[in-house]
């Protein structure tokens, strides 16, 4: 999911930006990977109006960006264009946007309308109806490669073979890692063990790349002899816009702030894709 991430954004494959093993959070787990129909990405993505419903900033009003209820969601590259806010008289409504944080137990994401130059107890803003469009880049092709010694593996236009304790990657132009956005839940794309099956941490000190020839050639070494390597991949990409012109959810309760609410502060019309475009391999 687009954000604030310390690597960069996936475009085909991943390779993790690893951090040390004794960083990783305990309560992460493997992604569970699929392929999606377009049939299913329609109905899986949805923009309706909502509410925030914690202590700071409650009844902010929003723009709930549902995804398809699978882990592939976690990488989707989610783009709100700027927004109009429009009174009754449909004049413009100053605003500030405030990006919410992808939910690892919902796959949604929101833009959050606030204020222009809020103070603390600035009430929410007014406005009659949000005007603007959701672009979706969505990963309907995902898996989760194997790569074993002596038996190399090309996936989204790079090569990747094990020798020894070393991971070498021959990348083409552009090619990016892929990378699950904060508090996703999900493990690093790239795990690395040994044969007995223990996780093996990566020596970064010892990293070599050569970005002379045609291909860049990075060789990544681990603590430990390498037997198998589990790589998270994006296969195929899709493109979907939803345009929305959408009233405000109503406010909740005014003595209900930091209670989450049956609906999650999220009502209306939903607004589904009609196309989905599938990207070029």
């Amino acid at each position: 999911m687009r954000g604030l991430r310390s690597c960069s954004l996936g475009l085909l494959v991943g390779i993790a930006c690893v951090s040390a093993a004794t960083a990783r959070a305990e309560d992460v787990r493997e992604p569970k990977l699929v392929t999606l129909l377009d049939a299913q990405v329609k109905e899986g993505t949805a923009a309706r109006a909502s509410r925030n419903y914690a202590w700071m900033g409650y009844n902010t009003p929003e723009i709930n960006l549902q995804l398809p209820p699978v882990d592939n969601s976690a990488y989707a590259e989610v783009t709100f264009a700027p927004a109009k806010l429009l009174d009754k008289a449909g004049k413009p409504v100053a605003y500030e946007v405030e990006n919410g944080l992808y939910g690892s137990d919902t796959h949604a994401i929101d833009v959050r309308f606030t204020p222009k130059d809020a103070k603390p107890d600035s009430p929410p803003v007014e406005f009659a109806k949000a005007v603007g469009t959701i672009k979706v880049r969505y990963p309907v092709v995902a898996r989760t490669v194997l790569i074993k010694p002596a038996v190399p593996v090309t996936v989204g236009g790079a090569k990747l073979s094990v020798k020894g304790k070393a991971l070498v990657v021959d990348s083409p132009p552009g090619w990016k890692m892929l990378e699950a956005p904060f508090g996703a839940g999900l493990d690093e794309p790239l795990r690395v063990y040994d044969a007995a099956g223990k996780r093996l941490e990566e020596d970064r000190s010892q990293q070599e790349t050569d970005m002379s020839g045609p291909v860049t050639h990075t060789t990544r070494v681990f603590k430990g002899t390498i037997a198998q390597v589990k790589l998270d991949a994006v296969d195929e990409w899709a493109e979907v816009e939803l345009p929305y012109d959408l009233p405000p959810a109503p406010k909740l309760p005014a003595g209900d702030a930091g209670t989450k609410p049956a609906n999650a502060g999220i009502s209306g019309a939903a607004v589904h894709p009609t196309v989905v475009r599938r990207l070029p391999k």
